[in-house]
Parts: C-alpha cells; structure tokens; sequence
C-alpha cells in the first residue's frame, strides 16, 4: 500500500537515485530518471497524494522496485 508523502520527501529520494529536475515551471516539477529516458512530473504541493506517488514510482521504471517507500 502506498501513503502519501510530503514534497521534500519525494524530492529527496528522487534525487539520492540521481533523478534531475528537468523543468520547474507552472505547478508542477518535471523530473528526470538518470538513464534520460523517463520523466515524471511531481506537483509542487505540501503533502503529495498516494496515487501521485504511485504514478511517480511507475513512471521512473528504470529504478528498483519500492524504491520510493
């Protein structure tokens, strides 16, 4: 089961995987997995919900599984 997670939290585990912030614009982060061929926008809000988290660990599917839990 996935729980929701706050902003900082997401952005830190993306960045200890070597994700980069491709885009920074409107109200959401565009990140980047470390091979470049994924790409998972984060809403810039203070609690992110669980389906967004879960869309995010999809989307970055060259990283290891449960790597955002």
């Amino acid at each position: 089961m996935v729980k929701a997670m706050t902003l900082r939290d997401v952005g830190s585990a993306l960045l200890e995987r070597g994700c980069t912030i491709l885009s920074d614009k409107g109200p959401h982060t565009k990140w980047g997995c470390p091979c470049g061929a994924h790409t998972a926008p984060v809403p810039r809000h203070g609690i992110v919900s669980p389906g967004v988290v879960r869309s995010v660990g999809k989307r970055m599917a060259c990283l290891p599984e449960g790597w955002l839990q």
